[in-house]
Protein backbone atom coordinates (compact mmCIF):
# COMPACT_ATOMS: atom_id res chain seq x y z
CA UNK A 1 0.00 0.00 0.00
CA UNK A 2 2.81 2.39 0.90
CA UNK A 3 4.48 1.70 -2.45
CA UNK A 4 1.23 2.40 -4.34
CA UNK A 5 0.77 5.65 -2.41
CA UNK A 6 4.31 6.76 -3.26
CA UNK A 7 3.79 6.07 -6.97
CA UNK A 8 0.51 8.02 -6.87
CA UNK A 9 2.20 11.03 -5.28
CA UNK A 10 4.99 11.02 -7.87
CA UNK A 11 2.41 10.85 -10.66
CA UNK A 12 0.41 13.75 -9.21
CA UNK A 13 3.58 15.85 -8.88
CA UNK A 14 4.45 15.20 -12.52
CA UNK A 15 0.97 16.23 -13.64
CA UNK A 16 1.23 19.41 -11.58
CA UNK A 17 4.63 20.31 -13.02
CA UNK A 18 3.95 19.60 -16.66
CA UNK A 19 0.21 20.04 -16.93
CA UNK A 20 0.10 23.62 -15.73
CA UNK A 21 -2.10 25.92 -17.83
CA UNK A 22 0.37 28.16 -19.68
CA UNK A 23 -2.33 30.81 -20.17
CA UNK A 24 -2.16 31.52 -16.41
CA UNK A 25 1.55 32.33 -16.48
CA UNK A 26 2.28 35.88 -15.34
CA UNK A 27 3.47 37.97 -18.30
CA UNK A 28 4.98 41.47 -18.58
CA UNK A 29 2.49 44.31 -18.43
CA UNK A 30 3.33 46.02 -21.70
CA UNK A 31 3.97 44.91 -25.29
CA UNK A 32 7.52 45.09 -26.70
CA UNK A 33 9.31 45.64 -23.41
CA UNK A 34 12.34 43.41 -22.87
CA UNK A 35 11.99 42.03 -19.34
CA UNK A 36 14.68 40.15 -17.45
CA UNK A 37 13.12 37.36 -15.40
CA UNK A 38 14.55 37.52 -11.89
CA UNK A 39 15.18 34.48 -9.72
CA UNK A 40 11.90 35.17 -7.86
CA UNK A 41 9.96 35.22 -11.19
CA UNK A 42 9.47 39.00 -11.10
CA UNK A 43 10.49 41.13 -14.08
CA UNK A 44 13.00 43.93 -14.55
CA UNK A 45 12.46 46.04 -17.66
CA UNK A 46 15.67 46.42 -19.66
CA UNK A 47 16.53 49.81 -21.17
CA UNK A 48 15.71 50.32 -24.85
CA UNK A 49 18.02 52.31 -27.09
CA UNK A 50 17.90 53.59 -30.66
CA UNK A 51 20.93 52.86 -32.81
CA UNK A 52 22.19 54.55 -35.95
CA UNK A 53 23.47 52.85 -39.07
CA UNK A 54 27.07 53.74 -39.87
CA UNK A 55 29.74 52.55 -42.27
CA UNK A 56 31.51 49.45 -40.95
CA UNK A 57 34.83 50.36 -39.36
CA UNK A 58 36.89 47.62 -41.02
CA UNK A 59 35.32 46.35 -44.20
CA UNK A 60 32.28 46.75 -46.41
CA UNK A 61 30.14 43.82 -47.50
CA UNK A 62 29.16 42.96 -51.06
CA UNK A 63 25.64 44.28 -50.45
CA UNK A 64 26.95 47.63 -49.24
CA UNK A 65 29.17 47.93 -52.31
CA UNK A 66 26.13 47.36 -54.53
CA UNK A 67 24.06 50.13 -52.98
CA UNK A 68 27.17 52.28 -52.60
CA UNK A 69 26.65 55.97 -52.04
CA UNK A 70 22.94 55.58 -51.39
CA UNK A 71 23.57 53.69 -48.14
CA UNK A 72 26.55 55.83 -47.15
CA UNK A 73 24.70 59.13 -47.48
CA UNK A 74 21.12 58.23 -46.65
CA UNK A 75 21.58 55.63 -43.94
CA UNK A 76 24.28 57.40 -41.96
CA UNK A 77 21.65 59.58 -40.32
CA UNK A 78 19.01 56.84 -40.10
CA UNK A 79 17.78 56.10 -36.58
CA UNK A 80 16.72 52.48 -36.00
CA UNK A 81 13.34 53.34 -34.57
CA UNK A 82 10.78 51.68 -36.83
CA UNK A 83 9.77 50.31 -40.22
CA UNK A 84 6.49 49.88 -42.04
CA UNK A 85 5.30 47.05 -44.27
CA UNK A 86 6.45 47.00 -47.89
CA UNK A 87 8.47 45.24 -50.56
CA UNK A 88 12.16 44.58 -51.00
CA UNK A 89 12.18 46.92 -53.99
CA UNK A 90 11.43 49.83 -51.69
CA UNK A 91 14.73 49.61 -49.81
CA UNK A 92 16.60 52.13 -51.98
CA UNK A 93 13.72 54.63 -52.01
CA UNK A 94 13.38 54.16 -48.26
CA UNK A 95 17.05 54.88 -47.69
CA UNK A 96 16.89 58.04 -49.81
CA UNK A 97 14.05 59.24 -47.61
CA UNK A 98 15.67 58.42 -44.27
CA UNK A 99 18.05 61.36 -44.43
CA UNK A 100 15.14 63.80 -44.25
CA UNK A 101 12.74 61.78 -42.10
CA UNK A 102 12.59 62.20 -38.34
CA UNK A 103 12.71 58.43 -37.99
CA UNK A 104 12.60 55.30 -40.09
CA UNK A 105 9.06 54.82 -38.77
CA UNK A 106 7.96 57.75 -40.95
CA UNK A 107 9.34 56.20 -44.12
CA UNK A 108 6.53 54.71 -46.18
CA UNK A 109 7.02 51.28 -47.75
CA UNK A 110 10.41 50.50 -46.17
CA UNK A 111 9.86 47.11 -44.53
CA UNK A 112 13.30 45.85 -45.50
CA UNK A 113 15.30 48.79 -44.23
CA UNK A 114 17.49 46.46 -42.13
CA UNK A 115 18.34 44.54 -45.30
CA UNK A 116 19.88 47.79 -46.49
CA UNK A 117 22.09 47.76 -43.43
CA UNK A 118 23.70 44.46 -44.40
CA UNK A 119 27.42 44.70 -43.76
CA UNK A 120 27.16 48.06 -42.01
CA UNK A 121 27.45 48.82 -38.30
CA UNK A 122 24.52 49.57 -36.04
CA UNK A 123 26.00 51.79 -33.34
CA UNK A 124 24.78 52.86 -29.90
CA UNK A 125 26.15 55.84 -28.02
CA UNK A 126 28.11 55.21 -24.85
CA UNK A 127 30.39 52.43 -23.69
CA UNK A 128 27.84 50.66 -21.49
CA UNK A 129 24.17 49.88 -21.12
CA UNK A 130 22.40 51.41 -18.13
CA UNK A 131 21.54 47.94 -16.81
CA UNK A 132 23.97 45.34 -15.43
CA UNK A 133 22.88 41.70 -15.07
CA UNK A 134 23.13 40.49 -11.42
CA UNK A 135 26.33 38.49 -10.90
CA UNK A 136 24.54 35.58 -9.20
CA UNK A 137 22.35 34.90 -12.24
CA UNK A 138 23.08 31.71 -14.19
CA UNK A 139 21.00 31.31 -17.36
CA UNK A 140 19.64 34.66 -18.56
CA UNK A 141 15.89 34.56 -19.27
CA UNK A 142 14.32 37.47 -21.11
CA UNK A 143 10.55 37.64 -21.61
CA UNK A 144 9.10 39.73 -24.42
CA UNK A 145 5.37 40.34 -24.70
CA UNK A 146 3.95 40.73 -28.19
CA UNK A 147 0.54 41.06 -29.80
CA UNK A 148 0.56 37.24 -29.84
CA UNK A 149 3.14 34.44 -29.92
CA UNK A 150 2.07 32.56 -33.03
CA UNK A 151 5.32 33.09 -34.98
CA UNK A 152 8.64 31.31 -34.59
CA UNK A 153 10.63 33.55 -32.20
CA UNK A 154 13.91 32.43 -33.78
CA UNK A 155 12.76 34.29 -36.89
CA UNK A 156 11.94 37.43 -34.91
CA UNK A 157 14.83 38.00 -32.50
CA UNK A 158 18.61 38.28 -32.50
CA UNK A 159 20.80 38.62 -29.43
CA UNK A 160 24.20 40.16 -30.07
CA UNK A 161 27.40 40.94 -28.19
CA UNK A 162 28.60 44.38 -29.21
CA UNK A 163 32.11 45.45 -30.07
CA UNK A 164 32.63 48.12 -27.43
CA UNK A 165 34.80 51.20 -27.17
CA UNK A 166 34.85 54.21 -24.85
CA UNK A 167 32.66 56.01 -27.39
CA UNK A 168 30.06 53.49 -28.49
CA UNK A 169 28.85 49.89 -28.93
CA UNK A 170 28.61 48.38 -32.41
CA UNK A 171 27.49 45.27 -34.24
CA UNK A 172 28.02 44.62 -37.95
CA UNK A 173 24.52 43.77 -39.16
CA UNK A 174 24.11 40.44 -40.94
CA UNK A 175 20.98 38.65 -42.08
CA UNK A 176 21.69 35.58 -39.96
CA UNK A 177 19.22 32.76 -40.55
CA UNK A 178 18.10 30.81 -37.45
CA UNK A 179 20.01 27.71 -38.56
CA UNK A 180 23.29 29.66 -38.49
CA UNK A 181 22.83 30.93 -34.94
CA UNK A 182 25.11 28.94 -32.65
CA UNK A 183 27.72 28.25 -35.31
CA UNK A 184 31.34 29.39 -35.06
CA UNK A 185 30.73 31.94 -37.83
CA UNK A 186 27.83 33.52 -35.96
CA UNK A 187 29.71 33.52 -32.66
CA UNK A 188 32.71 35.31 -34.19
CA UNK A 189 30.36 37.89 -35.68
CA UNK A 190 28.82 38.56 -32.26
CA UNK A 191 25.50 36.74 -32.72
CA UNK A 192 24.72 34.82 -29.54
CA UNK A 193 23.28 31.32 -29.28
CA UNK A 194 19.96 31.26 -27.44
CA UNK A 195 16.74 29.28 -27.24
CA UNK A 196 13.23 30.70 -27.52
CA UNK A 197 9.78 29.38 -26.64
CA UNK A 198 6.22 30.52 -26.10
CA UNK A 199 5.49 31.99 -22.70
CA UNK A 200 1.89 32.47 -21.59
CA UNK A 201 -0.71 33.83 -24.02
CA UNK A 202 1.25 36.54 -25.79
CA UNK A 203 4.90 36.32 -24.85
CA UNK A 204 8.16 34.59 -25.71
CA UNK A 205 10.97 33.61 -23.37
CA UNK A 206 14.50 33.94 -24.76
CA UNK A 207 17.16 32.03 -22.83
CA UNK A 208 20.90 32.56 -23.02
CA UNK A 209 22.48 29.45 -21.44
CA UNK A 210 25.16 29.97 -18.80
CA UNK A 211 27.91 28.53 -21.01
CA UNK A 212 27.27 31.27 -23.62
CA UNK A 213 27.52 34.10 -21.10
CA UNK A 214 30.66 36.24 -21.23
CA UNK A 215 31.46 39.72 -19.89
CA UNK A 216 30.47 42.40 -22.36
CA UNK A 217 27.73 44.62 -23.79
CA UNK A 218 24.64 43.01 -25.28
CA UNK A 219 21.60 43.93 -27.34
CA UNK A 220 18.33 42.24 -28.33
CA UNK A 221 16.94 43.05 -31.76
CA UNK A 222 13.33 42.50 -32.78
CA UNK A 223 12.33 42.56 -36.41
CA UNK A 224 9.47 41.33 -38.56
CA UNK A 225 9.33 42.14 -42.26
CA UNK A 226 5.59 41.44 -42.22
CA UNK A 227 4.02 43.52 -39.49
CA UNK A 228 6.59 45.29 -37.38
CA UNK A 229 6.17 49.01 -36.81
CA UNK A 230 9.12 49.33 -34.50
CA UNK A 231 12.50 47.77 -33.74
CA UNK A 232 13.12 48.34 -30.04
CA UNK A 233 16.64 47.29 -29.07
CA UNK A 234 17.00 46.14 -25.47
CA UNK A 235 20.47 46.46 -23.97
CA UNK A 236 22.30 45.09 -20.93
CA UNK A 237 25.80 44.59 -19.58
CA UNK A 238 27.46 41.51 -18.15
CA UNK A 239 30.40 42.30 -15.91
CA UNK A 240 33.09 40.07 -14.44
Amino acid sequence: MRKILLITLIFMSAVSAFGQDSTKVKEPEFVNNYCLMNTDSTFTILPKENGTIKKHQNKVSKWTKIIGNVSTVAMAAGSIVGISAGSAGAVIDGMRTVSTAASVGQVADAANVLAGAEGMDIAFDGAHSEYVIPKDMKDINIVVKGEDNSQDPMELYRIVRFNSSKKDRRIQWMQMKPAIIGTEKAEKAGYIKFTAHKFGKQSYILTIPEKEIQPGEYGIFYFSIVSSLSIPVGTFSIQK
